[in-house]
Formats: structure tokens, C-alpha cells, sequence
């Protein structure tokens, strides 16, 4: 088995590494470094997938792009006893499917755009505050939902968690989480995790 998994800095593809740990798959990192100027990817990484982003995973001659198939794909090949995501027939499925997608979705990308918005030099305005209103309302349904269920996809560790993971330490790091206790004690239980560890030690 060959197992390669094309690795970004400061990008959404540790959440595949992670993912990667929890699941002890025996596999190799590839580092790409960003451009320091202009934050971009190298582009020795559009030799391997025509948009040149990370993360890229290659297996046994494929290569498959996306975060969130990467994780469907690695669950599928490598997690049959399901321990890191539920059977469709489980109560749990539904939520855990949901945000799994989540977090490369509605509850990511106002983050995103007003990341891109910022790096155009953009602080202020009626479309910056329109991506900060979303954010919040992201923000605010996660510590919801967190403060209802001990993860993601209800009271087991799932690859939900891998996958909002990103999404939540970045807030963690932008002090976004101070008056947001359920989605802060999250964060603290699953960064306790000898893979979440592992995959700090990887880079991020």
C-alpha cells in the first residue's frame, strides 16, 4: 500500500493528518511550504492535481483532492469497524454527516472570504460586516450544538471532530471563544488527544 498525503502549511490539511493519526493508517507526509508574500501553495503541487491545493492524497496511483472526500475516502478504505464514523442505520449519522460538510462549508466559509477579503486589503465595509454577522452565527450554532452533545456527531469522537477541528482553533486563536464555553471545553478535551498531539508535532 502506498499512501501519500500532500501536506500545506497553515492550511485546512491537517485536519487530514489528524484524521490520518486517529485512524493509525501507516502513511507519509509530503511538506509544501507557502510562498511567504503572497500565501500561496507552491506550484509543484499543481504536477499533481490541476488545482494545485492541499490537501492532495495519493493511494495506490490515484490521486484524490477535496477535504472533505479525502475523509470519506480514508473512512471508507481504513475505518470498517466504523470508530470514527457512524453506520448510515445509526441515530448519529445524519449529524455527523452534516458536519462533516460543515466544516468546508456554511460553517467555514465566512471565515474564508473575509480571510481573502482581508489579504485584498478589504478591513471594513458593508460586505465585511455582512462575512462577520455569518461567522458569528456559525460561531453561535456550534456552541449550541456543543453544549447539547460531547462532539460533533453526539457523545463519541468522530471524523466530524477532525474536520471542524481547524475551524475551531483558529477561533480559539482570534480569542473568539471567551464567552463561548461549550465549543472552548471541546476544544481543550480534544486537544488533550495523543493524535491531535502527534499532528501539532507534524506542523500545522
Amino acid at each position: 500500500m502506498s499512501l501519500k498525503l500532500h501536506h500545506l502549511n497553515a492550511s485546512r490539511s491537517q485536519r487530514i493528518v489528524w484524521l490520518l493519526l486517529e485512524l493509525g493508517v501507516p502513511h507519509e507526509i509530503v511538506h509544501h511550504k507557502r510562498n511567504p508574500t503572497t500565501r500561496l501553495a507552491p506550484p509543484e503541487l499543481l504536477k499533481i492535481h490541476p488545482l494545485g491545493k492541499s490537501p492532495l492524497l495519493e493511494h495506490d496511483g490515484i490521486v484524490v483532492a477535496e477535504t472533505g472526500a479525502i475523509a470519506e475516502y480514508l473512512l471508507a478504505k481504513f475505518d470498517p469497524d466504523h470508530k470514527l464514523h457512524p453506520k448510515p442505520d445509526s441515530p448519529d449519522f445524519p449529524r455527523y454527516l452534516e458536519w462533516l460538510h460543515a466544516a468546508e462549508g456554511a460553517a467555514f466559509l465566512p471565515s474564508l472570504v473575509t480571510m481573502y477579503v482581508g489579504l485584498a486589503g478589504v478591513s471594513e465595509g458593508a460586505f465585511v460586516n455582512r462575512m462577520g454577522e455569518e461567522r458569528d452565527k456559525a460561531a453561535n450554532l456550534i456552541e449550541q450544538h456543543l453544549s447539547k452533545h460531547a462532539y460533533f456527531a453526539g457523545d463519541a469522537f468522530s471524523a466530524a471532530d477532525c474536520l471542524m477541528g481547524f475551524q475551531i482553533a483558529g477561533m480559539g486563536a482570534r480569542g473568539d471563544l471567551a464567552n463561548r464555553p461549550a465549543t472552548k471545553a471541546w476544544l481543550d478535551k480534544v486537544s488533550a488527544r495523543p493524535a491531535y498531539k502527534a499532528m501539532l508535532e507534524v506542523g500545522i
